[in-house]
């Protein structure tokens, strides 16, 4: 279908929606307890001990491992973006607290924008499991990072509930602000 033959159904503007920010937010820290469970039942699975040792330098080791994943979190954004339309352009940026990947004017199906979104999710926190299972993380850390990632991941989230609902030959348009759907 060509861009001419598209009608506009919905508008998602993520970046300067003030309202939509601030619930999403809400959701991130839910969903933060609900990993921090969910990971921590992994290592306990794992190692059968629920201690975790938890200091200062963990934290501080954490929130630089942390800005390593957000960064590599984009580019697996990007890789995919490129994967699906590989003459695009693909931009990066930071506005309101998120980092993002974007791939403005950009037409994806259906299946096509929920694997872009979803992918930094699965490669990491399947990443992050190895390395735990591997004794390259501790329990700690792996906890930490994994439900950083796994909560931050809750735009990627909302977009994905979003096209699921859309009318079954949707495409999904990539903009600097977040997405639109045409059908």
């Amino acid at each position: 279908m060509s861009k001419e033959q598209r009608t506009l159904i919905r508008e998602i503007n993520l970046l300067e929606d003030k309202k939509l920010i601030w619930l999403l937010n809400v959701a991130a820290i839910v969903l933060f307890f609900g990993f921090l469970l969910l990971f921590s039942g992994v290592t306990f699975w794992h190692s059968a001990s629920m201690y975790q040792s938890f200091n200062f330098w963990t934290l501080i080791l954490g929130l630089g491992l942390f800005i390593v994943l957000i960064i590599i979190h984009e580019l697996i954004h990007a890789l995919f973006f490129k994967m699906f339309q590989p003459t695009k352009k693909v931009k990066f940026g930071f506005k309101n607290g998120m980092a993002y990947a974007t791939s403005p004017h950009s037409y994806y199906k259906k299946y096509q924008f929920i694997i872009i979104c979803l992918a930094p999710f699965v490669l990491l926190t399947s990443g992050l499991v190895v390395l735990y299972l591997m004794n390259l993380l501790s329990a700690s850390l792996f906890i930490f990072l994994a439900s950083m990632h796994a909560s931050g991941c809750v735009g990627d989230f909302y977009f994905t509930y979003l096209i699921l609902r859309a009318p079954k030959n949707s495409w999904i348009e990539d903009t600097e602000q977040g997405i639109n759907f045409y059908h």
